[in-house]
C-alpha cells in the first residue's frame, strides 16, 4: 500500500508513440472479415457453372444414360444378365466340388420346371385378339403408341394425341435404348418415359428392321425390347401389334426393298412370341392386305412401305374394334 505522501502521485503521461499503438489496437477489435452478399452470389454462380459442366462431362462420356431420369427397371435387368453371363464363364476348375450331400439329382426334375421363364402368368390370352364392340375414340387418347415411323405418322396426321405417342422417325429396335422421342415438349427415352406406365400400351416394331436383317435377327431384338418394356411397365396391358404389309412396288424398291412373304414371316413369329409370353396380338396386317395380299397404293406413302392417313385411319378403325375384354 501506497504512503500517504505518494497517495497524489500521478502515472507519467504515455508517451506519443505508445498512445498511436494503443489506438490502433482499439480499432483491430473489429470483425477480421466482413460479410459481403456479393460474395456470396459469386459463390453460387462458380458452383452452378461447376454443376453444368459436371453435368456436360457426364453426357459425352455417357451419353446412353439419362442422368435425371430414374433407370427403368429393363436396364437393370440386361445389366444383371450380363453379369451373369460373365460368372458363367469362368472355368470350371474354378467352381467349389459338390460333396454328394449337395449334388442334385437329375431324375427330382420334372420337364415344367425348365421352362419357369417362360411360363405364362393367368389364363391364356386368345390370340390374335378377336373382333369386338367399337371402342369410342377417347379410347386411343388412354393409350401408349410406341413404335417406328407408322406411329410417329400417325401423330404426324392427328389421328392420334401427342401425348399418346411415343415414337420418332429414326426410332428402331436396334437404338430404342439410345434413341430419344419427343413427348409433350420433351426428349426422352422411351423406356424412361413409359417407366412405371399404367395405361395400354400398343407396340409396332420391324418395318424398318426387315429391310436390313432377316427375320429372326429382327424377333431377337424385338424380345429384348419386349422383355424390357414388361419390366419397366408391369402393371401395364402390352398389346403387340403385327406390322403392315407394302405395296408391290415397295417390293421391287432398288433401294432396300421389303417383301412381303417377309413381313408374314415375322408377323408369324410375332404371333408365337405373344403366346409365349401370354400377352395379346392385334393383327392390323390382315385389315390392310388386298386380295393380293400387299397394300394398296392409296393406303401407303411415296416409298410403299409406311402408312398414308388413309392407311393409319384403317389401322385404328381397327385397332377400335379389336380391343382385349379383360
Amino acid at each position: 500500500m501506497p504512503s500517504g505522501r505518494n497517495s497524489g502521485y500521478r502515472k507519467k503521461p504515455l508517451a506519443r508513440s505508445k498512445r498511436r499503438r494503443t489506438r490502433h489496437k482499439k480499432q483491430r477489435r473489429g470483425p477480421v472479415m466482413r460479410f459481403r452478399f456479393s460474395r456470396l452470389i459469386l459463390i453460387w454462380i462458380f458452383s452452378l457453372i461447376c454443376c453444368f459442366g459436371a453435368y456436360l462431362l457426364a453426357r459425352n462420356l455417357h451419353p446412353d444414360k439419362d442422368v435425371f431420369v430414374k433407370p427403368a427397371d429393363g436396364e437393370t435387368v440386361q445389366e444383371e444378365s450380363s453379369v451373369q453371363d460373365e460368372t458363367a464363364e469362368t472355368p470350371a476348375d474354378s467352381q467349389p466340388e459338390q460333396t454328394p450331400d449337395t449334388q442334385e439329382d437329375p431324375a427330382a426334375e420334372t420337364p415344367g420346371e425348365e421352362s419357369s421363364e417362360e411360363a405364362p402368368s393367368g389364363p391364356q390370352k386368345i390370340n390374335p385378339v378377336p373382333e369386338s364392340e367399337p371402342k369410342p375414340q377417347e379410347y386411343l387418347a388412354k393409350c401408349a403408341f410406341v413404335g417406328e415411323t407408322n406411329i410417329y405418322n400417325l401423330g404426324e396426321d392427328n389421328l392420334l394425341q401427342p401425348f399418346s405417342v411415343y415414337a420418332s422417325e429414326k426410332l428402331t429396335l436396334e437404338n430404342y435404348a439410345k434413341e430419344y422421342v419427343l413427348l409433350n415438349g420433351t426428349t426422352i427415352r422411351i423406356l424412361s418415359a413409359l417407366n412405371q406406365a399404367n395405361c395400354p400400351i400398343y407396340l409396332m416394331f420391324g418395318t424398318e428392321s426387315l429391310s436390313k436383317q432377316t427375320p429372326e435377327q429382327t424377333i431377337t431384338h424385338f424380345n429384348e425390347l419386349l422383355d424390357s418394356l414388361i419390366a419397366t411397365a408391369p402393371e401395364s396391358k402390352v398389346i403387340v401389334m403385327s406390322i403392315p404389309p407394302v405395296t408391290a412396288e415397295a417390293e421391287k424398291a432398288a433401294d432396300e426393298p421389303l417383301q412381303n412373304s417377309v413381313i408374314d414371316d415375322y408377323n408369324s413369329r410375332l404371333l408365337e412370341k405373344c403366346n409365349d409370353k401370354n400377352i395379346y396380338f392385334v393383327d392390323v396386317n390382315t385389315a390392310l392386305k388386298n386380295n393380293e395380299g400387299k397394300l394398296d397404293g392409296h393406303l401407303a406413302t411415296e416409298d410403299g412401305k409406311h402408312l398414308s392417313l388413309e392407311g393409319g385411319m384403317v389401322l385404328l378403325n381397327y385397332v377400335l374394334s379389336h380391343v382385349p375384354q379383360d
